[in-house]
């Protein structure tokens, strides 16, 4: 690098030198700072200009005056025979030279200067013992009267600092000092711009300078590793140049540097000038004077590499065991001085083992911390470390085999699998306390092992309550467990709507709220959450769902719980698809299964491959869905809810494409199952209708009569979703006015809850009854609307619709030119509601209802309710007596239990 001020003040002297004066000149600066090139270039400036010049190293080993000298008199055209009586000349090597000596050894440069100009270079002075930095002040005071100049160069590093002898040399008034400072800005540019060219010196060259802290040394490294790049790069990159430069910076510093170089690579960003002189037992202020050169040389910004490569490199060349040395004294220096666990579990782990009891303490203390930040990886890297070095069998070693089970399931549930038989000695032992065993019943269920579990439900272990969740997961996982844990005198709870079958009132819809709202994503709230869900869920409140699955996934994303992450997915996949967004369903079901492996699923596979192969069917993808029956299943799977959940969503895709008996054998297994579990509810999975469809296609009819009328029978009032899609399925048994009756009220039903798939293949079926009975443009009316909910949820439809009706006039009013709203209103209306009775269906006021109907008369240029039904287009309710004034709809609330066929439109959900 180029030092054009300080070489012209060098030059300067030579030219000095060249007319008869003698003068010195003292240059200091850090290693890398470019004293010996600037020397050098002064040395070939001199032979340029008829001088000699007369090199030398100081000595660093011995304090040998002879060494030095012999070095700078070894040249050609200096008689070799001064060089061989040095020692003679010298005298008595042992003893401090004395000015006769020194004056016998100065004697033959001076004749030798006396016909011919010498410039004399001295580098790293500072490593020169006292006699030869004697000798070299003895030099510089005698250059007034001779044609010589002594450069001296000398390391400005405190730690190599010669004080005394840079003082002496300078005050000298013929010796000029000249400082050696960082590169500045424009002289990195300049340099950048000839060895790069102009375009990487204005795209980033601060990026060179960053690095380099405009150390030279450093500098030439950055620039010969970004030309080796290909294509040149123009941003810096810290390579196999700049490394080497590194280590040729220690090796010329004094060993204390490389020794806290070595120490601030370990421990990474925790150095502090008094933590490296404990851990290295150094004086505080040598090991502060070595920080502080370190950082002006550019290697550190602060106590931190400025260059991860330097970083690993020098860390590489340490012996693991001084690595672990180091950063366990780290650890412990600075548990003395209070410092906060977590700092210090991340030295322990840097180690990587342990031989203290209080080691063990800081990391199981510092893991619950990190859990509770939301870094569970590092929490398992602590507790991994301490059980390791816990005593096996002892209390401590279950403990910590407890906690480090719970942290590494919320990453992988699969990796608890391992220590599942060490926990399970501890609680029959009753070495884990009630929480704990809870949760590693949750960890039995969800990989299968039934029988471990019940073995720990009921063989007496330390589990806190028989009706705790964990046996609320069981039967989650298990329904043909729920009789043994439902409370006798029927009181329910919202802890008891994970369970199918439960009925869920107000207090649930509040308790549900206020259990999400304090739900800490950790083990124990797993089923509280699903809980909560299932009821918001189930009542058809899916935008507040939404709401909270989104409000805790973002949650579960900082503090790094797949497993949560993956649940929550799966969870608002199964809204998606009952809001209408097969799309995203799809999309949410997928990131829930690429969050964990197809093993740390376990029994719990089934939800969103299920939920993913509702969405593929109804969007037609059979080959897609093809490929997800393919992902193999963990044994037991058929005996659990999800399993169910999966047969079904099996036999919808067999029955979309053709398989009919295929898929009427898993619906005949699902109910099998259900009525042998005491969960036989259209509104979990309504498989008598998928079964009667299956039947219609095998020519069954009476067989599939009787199902869907059992369905109809054991389907509450409340649940229109499930009536609608068997009244759409029972209408494919009519002709005619009954079909259309009966599709016509199956599309207000499905009005009525977001079912918007349901609703396009009711309406769709619609469109080619009233098609069939010559009414064009009803059937085209409702053909719109269909096709509208097919776009809108991104299913397909095979059916392309009727053809429009012929007519010589303008078009008159559509019913498609409603909104949703004015529709919901308007079919009510038309099917012979009051305002008061819609206000109440639809949780609106009567005036709302009066606003909406004002509109829709204008719409549909109808005057009277009477004319609202065929204005629909045969969408309204068939004729219905109103209720009595005064009469109260149902109360009764829906049964928990996810509909099998869950589909629809997901809208953006809002905290």
């Amino acid at each position: 690098m180029e030092r054009i001020a300080e070489f012209e003040i060098l030059s300067s002297l030579l030219s000095d030198v060249l007319q008869g004066k003698g003068g010195a000149a003292l240059v200091t600066g850090l290693v890398g700072y470019g004293r010996t090139s600037l020397l050098r270039s002064l040395g070939n400036e001199a032979v340029a200009r008829g001088a000699i010049f007369l090199s030398a190293t100081a000595p660093r080993a011995d304090d040998d005056a002879v060494e030095l000298f012999g070095q700078l008199l070894l040249h050609p055209r200096i008689p070799s025979s001064t060089v061989g009586n040095l020692s003679e000349l010298w005298g008595d090597r042992a003893r401090p030279p004395s000015a006769a000596q020194l004056y016998r050894v100065w004697r033959p440069v001076q004749e030798f200067a006396e016909r011919t100009p010498v410039v004399i270079g001295i580098d790293d002075a500072h490593h020169a013992g006292t006699d030869v930095l004697r000798a070299l002040l003895y030099l510089t005071r005698r250059l007034e009267t001779v044609p010589i100049l002594v450069v001296v160069t000398l390391s400005s590093c405190p730690l190599d600092e010669r004080p005394q002898f840079a003082a002496e040399m300078s005050s000298q008034p013929h010796v000029r000092h000249v400082r050696l400072d960082p590169l500045p800005p424009t002289a990195v540019a300049a340099a950048i711009r000839r060895d790069l060219g102009p375009a990487a010196a204005e795209s980033d060259h601060s990026s060179f300078l960053r690095l380099s802290a405009g150390n030279p040394l450093l500098l030439s490294a950055l620039i010969a590793d970004a030309r080796d790049h290909r294509p040149p790069a123009e941003a810096a990159v810290a390579g196999g140049h700049y490394v080497r430069a590194v280590w040729r910076f220690l090796h010329r510093s004094d060993p204390v540097i490389t020794q806290l170089a070595q120490a601030i690579a370990v421990l990474d960003g925790e150095a502090t000038p008094g933590l490296l002189a404990e851990i290295l037992a150094m004086d505080p202020t040598v090991a502060a004077q070595g920080l502080h050169a370190l950082e002006a040389s550019g290697l550190l910004c602060g106590q931190t590499f400025r260059a991860a490569a330097a970083r690993d490199s020098i860390r590489s060349k340490i012996p693991a065991k001084r690595q672990a040395e180091l950063l366990r004294r780290a650890a412990a220096v600075l548990r003395d001085d209070g410092e906060p666990p977590i700092r210090l579990a991340r030295l322990l782990a840097e180690a990587g083992d342990v031989d203290e009891p209080w080691m063990v303490d800081v990391l199981r203390d510092a893991a619950d911390q990190e859990e509770r930040s939301g870094d569970f990886p590092r929490a398992v890297r602590y507790l991994r470390l301490a059980r390791h070095a816990s005593v096996r069998g002892g209390p401590e070693h279950a403990q910590i085999t407890s906690d480090l089970a719970a942290a590494e399931w919320q990453i992988d549930p699969l990796s608890v699998v391992r220590l599942l038989p060490d926990l399970d000695t501890a609680a029959r032992e009753g070495r884990l306390n009630a929480s704990q065993a809870e949760n590693l019943v949750t960890y039995l269920l969800w990989h299968g092992q039934r029988e471990n579990a019940e073995a720990l439900l009921t063989g007496g272990t330390a589990i806190a309550a028989p009706d705790g969740w964990a046996e609320r997961f069981r039967s989650w996982l298990y329904p043909s467990l729920i009789p043994e844990i439902l409370p006798a005198d029927g009181d329910r709870s919202v802890e008891d709507a994970v369970i199918p079958g439960i009925e869920i009132d107000d207090d649930m819809l509040i308790a549900a709220e206020q259990a999400l709202l304090k739900t800490r994503l950790d083990d124990s709230a797993l089923v509280p959450a699903l809980n909560a869900l299932a009821v918001l869920v189930y009542t058809e409140r899916l935008e507040r769902a939404g709401t909270w699955i989104d409000i805790l996934l973002r949650a579960a994303d900082r503090r790094g719980s797949v497993t949560w992450q993956a649940l929550l997915s799966t969870a608002l996949s199964i809204i998606d698809l009952r809001r209408g967004d097969l799309c995203s369903a799809d999309a949410d079901a997928r990131r829930a299964l690429s969050l964990l492996s197809n093993r740390s699923w376990g029994m719990a596979i089934g939800l969103p491959l299920s939920s993913a192969m509702n969405a593929l069917t109804d969007r037609c993808r059979h080959d897609e869905t093809e490929a997800l029956l393919a992902v193999p299943l963990p044994d037991g799977m058929f005996q659990t809810l999800p399993g169910l959940y999966y047969m079904h969503a099996r036999a919808r895709h067999h029955t979309a494409i053709g398989h009919h008996p295929t898929a009427l054998a898993d619906y005949n297994s699902c109910g099998d199952l259900m009525r042998s579990w005491g969960i036989d509810q259209p509104g979990l999975i309504p498989w008598r209708s998928g079964a009667a469809l299956a039947g219609l296609q095998l020519g069954r009819t009476a067989y599939a009569r009787s199902l869907l009328a059992e369905e109809l029978e054991l389907t509450e009032p409340w649940d229109l979703r499930t009536r609608g899609g068997t009244l759409g399925v029972l209408a494919l048994l009519m002709d005619g006015a009954d079909r259309i009756k009966v599709l016509t009220e199956a599309a207000a039903a499905l009005e009525q809850t977001s079912d918007l798939v349901g609703l396009a293949h009711v309406l769709t079926e619609l469109s080619r009854s009233l098609q069939a009975v010559d009414e064009p443009t009803a059937a085209q009316a409702t053909w719109q609307r269909a096709s509208a909910l097919i776009a809108r949820t991104g299913m397909e439809s095979p059916f392309e619709g009727p053809a429009p009706a012929q007519s010589p006039t303008e078009p008159g009013p559509s019913a498609t030119e409603l909104s949703d709203a004015e529709q919901r209103v308007a079919s009510l209306a038309a099917a012979g509601l009051s305002n008061r009775e819609i206000a109440t269906r639809l949780f609106i006021t009567v005036s709302t209802v009066e606003q909406h109907l004002t509109r829709v008369y204008r719409k549909l240029n109808v005057s009277r309710r009477p004319h609202l039904a065929k204005a629909l287009g045969g969408l309204a309710l068939p004729g219905r007596r109103a209720r009595p004034a005064g009469a109260s709809a149902p109360t009764r609330r829906p049964r928990a239990g996810p509909p099998a066929r869950t589909l629809p439109r997901r809208s953006p959900a809002t905290p």
